[in-house]
Order: structure tokens, then sequence, then C-alpha cells
């Protein structure tokens, strides 16, 4: 049987486009985590027949305080999705009768998105299975491992963060 492209001891895919000795073979490597983390995230979603995108809105809203509620357009700055997308979303969770939409009594312009209370449940069971997920890969790892990929994440998401205001 053929080894999985991420299972240990597989040959690592070269980068053609950098040097090794070159930083920009880092972005290969995160490229791998990425697809390592969709895959973990779809796992810990399947047995809930919801997307694991659709899923970070809800946990977004459970975060809240009662009422679970914010803005539309708040919930897409904090997922970082187009408000396009937020939309698609929400009709999927809302027709699954795990949010509702109302009218900002502030602002009529602003729909406000609330969790049901079918939806918070939801939520903290989808949640339960994904947290589940992150221990059992991160239990491979020392504190000071998480610790120092934390500082090392952190430093690079300030890096991205700036260059995408930069150039957006």
């Amino acid at each position: 049987m053929p080894m999985h492209p991420f299972e240990a001891g597989h040959p690592e895919v070269p980068d053609y486009l950098s040097d090794h000795d070159d930083p920009a073979h880092l972005f290969s490597r995160l490229q791998r985590v990425v697809i390592h983390l969709e895959l973990l995230q779809n796992e810990a979603v399947a047995p809930f027949d919801i997307g694991f995108r659709d899923f970070v809105i809800l946990a977004t809203l459970g975060k809240e305080p009662s009422p679970h509620e914010l803005p539309v357009t708040k919930i897409a700055e904090y997922v970082l999705r187009p408000m396009g997308s937020i939309s698609q979303a929400l009709d999927r969770v809302e027709r699954a009768g795990l949010v509702s939409r109302r009218a900002s009594p502030d602002d009529r312009r602003s729909v406000l998105v609330s969790l049901t209370p079918a939806g918070l449940r939801f939520a903290e069971d989808v949640k339960a299975s994904y947290d589940d997920t992150r221990k059992r890969v991160f239990k491979r790892l020392t504190d000071g491992e998480l610790d120092r990929i934390d500082d090392a994440v952190t430093t690079l998401l300030a890096a991205l963060d700036a260059d995408y205001q930069e150039n957006h």
C-alpha cells in the first residue's frame, strides 16, 4: 500500500520554487500545515454534517455573551471571509435552525445574527469534537514546543497582516 503523502517518514516533496536554504521554503512547509489542518478540521466536523467554515461562524457567535449575537459585518470581519460567502453560510445554518437573523433596532441597514438554543447546543457539541481533535495532535508536542510554535506563528501572522494592510 502506498504511503500517505503526509505519513511520518514520507520524503518531503521538493519545493521547486525556492532553495532549501532560502526562507521561502517555509511557504511549502506552511502549505503542508494548512493541508493537515484542513483535513483535521473536516474530520472533526464530519459527524455533524456541517462544513468547518460554517462551524466557525457558529463558534464565533457562541463566544459572544447571551443572546450570542453579532452583526453580519462583524462576523465577516472576525472569520476573515467576504460578505457574499458569509451570507451563503448564514443561509445554510439558518435553514438548519441553528441561527436567526433580524434587523438591528439601532440601524435598520444592519442585520443581527444570533444562535438559536439548538444552534448553541450544536456549536458546543461540534466544538467538543474539534477540541478533542486538537488535543490529539497537541499531545504529541511538549509545552515548550507549543510555546515556540505559538511565538513563531504570532510573529508570522503579524508580518502577514502588515503585508495585507499595505497591499490591499
